[in-house]
C-alpha cells in the first residue's frame, strides 16, 4: 500500500453516509495501493459534551502519518469540529478533499446546490402553478454554505417566476424530521391556510411534513405540494412518492477519491469540481413517476428480514452482556455476537487507563481523549494470534490497531465508544456495517457503551460490598478478625482442623500491663502495642490459622496442631519486639488441643485455654509482687 488516506464524517444523515462509505469502498477496492482509515461518529449540530465525545474520534488520526484527508463537509455539521480538522490538514501538510462545503485549505468538489434546489422549485412553480410558498430551511449558522445555497436558490426561482415576495415565507430548521412535523403541527393548530407548496431542504425534514399532514387528514399533492432534497429511500418508499432533488452519492464519493489522489500524485490542479444532479418529479408535487412496486416490494422484504434478524441477535447480545460479570467476560461476549454488526470483522480497542483500572475507581467526567496505549480486547474472526499466553494486545494508539493487523485490510471504519464525557475507547469495523443502512449501527453502540458502564459498576458495587462485608468480621484498629468473623470463619476451621491428624490447638492470649502502658506512655502507645502485638501473632502463625482480636487486650487463636512450637515462637517474638520499645510487651498463652481421639467443641477449647491462661497470667503477677487476678 503506497498511499494512506483518512476519511471524516459523522451519521448526521445515515443513509447519506451508508451510500458515501459504498463510493469509497468501490475506490479502494479498485485500487490496490490505497489504504483508507474512516473516522465516523453520531455528533450532532450542538455542541455539548456528548457531540464533543462523539467527535473525539477525529483526534485520534495522527495526520502526519496520512498522505491525504478526505472530509464530508456537509455531514459534520459543528462548525468547531471542521475548523479543527482544517487546522490539522493545515499542520500536516497535506492534500485534502472536502465534499459540498468549502473548508479552508481543502479542495472542493460537490454539486450544485444553488441551481438543484432552483430547479425544483421552478418546476413546483411553472408545472404546477404554486404561488404561495413555504420553504424550511436548514442549518444556516454553522459555517456550512450548502443551507444558504439552497435557500438561494429558492429564492432565485421565485424572483424569476415572479412570486410576489408577501406569498413567501420562509422558516428557519435544522435539517430534522422533527423540524417538518412541528411545522405542519402548528399550521393545523392555528387553523392557518395551506400553501400551494411546503418546498423544504432536505427529504427528512419533507417527509415529516408529509407525515403530519396526512395524519390530519390532508391531501397530498391535492391540497398541498411537499418537495424535498437528496432522494433518500425514505423518500422513494413514501406514498406518495416524494418528489426531490436526486445525486449519485456513490458516485460522488469515489469521484472525491480520484480528485483527492490526482492531487497527491500531481495530476490534478483543480481546487474545485462540480458534480452533476437530477430533478425527481414525482406524486407529491402531482407527476406521474413513481417508484415501481417490484422496487417497493424488494426494499421492504430485504429490510423486513433484516430487521427481524437483528432483533433476535440484539436479545440474545443484551442478555448475555447484562448478566457478564467483568469487563473481560464481556469482551468475549461481544467477540462472540460480532455478527450483529453485519461486516467483515470487528474489533474492540479499549483506553490503557480504563481497561487497567475500570472496576478500582469511579471516573472525572472531562476524560475525552485516548489514551497513549489502547488494549485490543475483541478480535473478531480475524485469527489474529498474539504472543505467548496474553490475552489482549497492548499497542500504541498511534499505530490505530496492531500493526500486522492493520496490515492486513485496506478499508476501516473507526467509531468512538465512551459513556457520558469519558473515553472508553473506540470500535473499529472492517468494512461496512449492514446495520447501518437502517441507523441501527448507533442503537448497538449506545447498547454496547450501556452495558460496559453496567459492567464497571457491577464490579466497583461488587468491590465496596467485599470491603464492607471484610470491615464486618474485621476489628478495626488491629485489622484482625473479629466476634462476627470468628462465627463466619473460626468454627469452621476449628472443625477441619479437628479432622487432620494433627488435630487443632486453640490459644487465648492476653497482653499483660496494658494498664501500666496506657498509664505512662499514654492510650496512644497502648493501641499502637495492640496493634504490634497482632502483627506478631500474623507473623508466628501460619497462613491457614485463624487469628483475631478476642476484645480488649485478649486475642484468640485457631492452628494446626502440628504447630507445635507456636506458642514459644510467639513468646520469643514479643520479647524481641519489648527491646525496640520503651515499655515491656508481655504475654499470657493459654492453650488447648483437640482432634481425633479428644473431641472437644471449639467452645471447650477456649474455655480450657482462657482457664490456662489465667493461671500463668496469676503466676507473672505473683512472681512481680502483684496481686493475683
Amino acid at each position: 500500500m503506497n498511499y494512506r488516506i483518512a476519511f471524516f464524517t459523522a451519521d448526521w444523515n445515515y443513509e447519506l453516509v451508508e451510500s458515501t462509505l459504498h463510493g469509497l469502498k468501490q475506490y479502494v477496492d479498485e485500487h490496490e495501493n490505497v489504504q483508507l482509515c474512516v473516522f465516523d461518529c453520531f455528533g450532532k449540530d450542538v455542541e455539548n459534551d456528548n457531540s464533543r465525545s462523539e467527535y473525539a474520534i477525529f483526534n485520534l488520526a495522527d495526520l502526519s502519518q496520512f498522505d491525504g484527508a478526505l472530509i464530508q463537509g456537509n455531514q459534520v455539521v459543528l462548525n468547531a469540529a471542521r475548523e479543527e480538522i482544517a487546522r490539522r490538514v493545515r499542520e500536516a501538510g497535506i492534500p485534502a478533499v472536502s465534499v459540498d462545503c468549502p473548508i479552508e485549505g481543502c479542495a472542493l468538489i460537490g454539486i450544485d446546490n444553488q441551481k438543484a434546489q432552483r430547479e425544483i422549485a421552478d418546476h413546483v412553480i411553472r408545472v404546477h402553478g404554486a404561488r404561495r410558498l413555504v420553504y424550511l430551511t436548514g442549518i444556516m449558522d454553522n459555517g456550512c454554505v450548502e443551507a444558504q445555497q439552497r435557500l438561494d436558490g429558492f429564492l432565485d426561482a421565485c424572483r424569476s417566476n415572479g412570486v410576489d415576495s408577501g406569498n413567501v415565507t420562509v422558516i428557519p430548521c435544522t435539517w430534522r424530521t422533527s423540524d417538518g412535523n412541528r411545522v405542519a403541527e402548528e399550521w393545523i393548530r392555528e387553523g392557518k391556510p395551506l400553501p400551494d407548496a411546503f418546498i423544504c431542504a432536505n427529504d427528512d425534514m419533507a417527509l415529516g411534513i408529509l407525515e403530519t399532514l396526512e395524519r390530519n387528514g390532508v391531501r397530498i399533492p391535492k391540497e398541498v405540494i411537499v418537495t424535498g432534497f437528496d432522494n433518500l429511500t425514505s423518500a422513494e418508499l413514501s406514498s406518495p412518492r416524494l418528489s426531490t432533488v436526486k445525486r449519485d452519492n456513490e458516485a460522488l464519493n469515489y469521484a472525491a477519491m480520484e480528485m483527492l489522489m490526482g492531487l497527491i500524485t500531481g495530476k490534478e490542479t483543480r481546487d474545485h469540481v462540480i458534480f452533476g444532479h437530477g430533478i425527481v418529479c414525482s406524486e407529491s408535487c402531482g407527476c406521474r413517476e413513481k417508484t415501481t412496486p417490484e422496487y417497493v416490494r424488494n426494499k421492504y422484504f430485504h429490510q423486513t428480514r433484516f430487521l427481524k434478524n437483528f432483533y433476535i441477535m440484539q436479545d440474545q447480545m443484551a442478555q448475555e452482556m447484562f448478566e457478564a460479570a467483568n469487563l473481560p467476560e464481556l469482551m468475549r461476549i461481544v467477540e462472540k455476537n460480532e455478527r450483529i454488526f453485519g461486516c467483515d470483522g470487528v474489533y474492540l480497542c479499549v483506553n490503557d487507563y480504563y481497561f487497567d483500572n475500570y472496576e478500582k475507581k469511579n471516573w472525572q467526567h472531562d476524560s475525552e481523549s485516548f489514551g497513549s496505549e489502547m488494549i485490543l480486547a475483541t478480535r473478531g474472526n480475524s485469527g489474529y494470534q498474539l504472543d505467548g499466553k496474553n490475552q489482549y494486545a497492548r499497542f500504541s494508539t498511534l499505530e490505530l490497531l496492531p500493526r500486522e493487523l492493520m496490515r492486513r485490510e485496506r478499508f476501516w471504519v473507526f467509531y468512538p465508544l465512551h459513556y457520558n464525557t469519558y473515553s472508553i475507547g473506540y470500535l473499529v469495523m472492517q468494512g461496512i456495517s449492514e446495520a447501518a443502512k437502517l441507523n441501527l449501527h448507533e442503537s448497538i453502540f449506545s447498547f454496547l457503551e450501556i452495558a460496559i458502564e453496567n459492567v464497571r459498576k457491577k464490579c466497583l458495587l461488587r468491590n465496596l460490598n467485599e470491603v464492607l462485608d471484610d470491615l464486618y468480621v474485621r476489628d478495626p484498629l488491629t485489622g484482625l478478625f473479629n466476634r462476627f468473623g470468628l462465627k463466619r470463619f473460626g468454627e469452621n476451621l476449628f472443625n477441619v482442623f479437628c479432622r487432620e491428624e494433627k488435630g487443632v490447638q486453640v490459644l487465648f492470649i492476653d497482653m499483660d500491663d496494658m494498664k501500666d502502658i496506657n498509664d505512662q506512655f499514654s492510650h496512644e502507645s497502648g493501641d499502637a502495642a495492640l496493634c504490634a502485638a497482632a502483627r506478631i501473632l500474623q507473623n508466628a502463625c501460619g497462613p491457614r490459622d485463624f487469628i483475631m482480636r478476642y476484645g480488649g487486650d485478649e486475642f484468640l487463636v485457631i492452628a494446626s496442631g502440628a504447630e507445635t512450637e507456636l506458642r514459644q515462637r510467639i513468646l520469643a517474638d514479643v520479647d524481641a519486639f519489648s527491646e525496640t520499645v520503651p515499655y515491656r510487651l508481655r504475654m499470657s498463652i493459654g492453650v488447648a488441643a483437640a482432634g481425633l481421639g479428644n473431641e472437644k467443641t471449639l467452645e471447650e477449647c477456649m474455655q480450657a485455654a482462657d482457664a490456662q491462661m489465667y493461671e500463668i497470667k496469676n503466676r507473672h503477677k505473683a512472681a512481680e509482687g502483684k496481686r493475683p487476678r
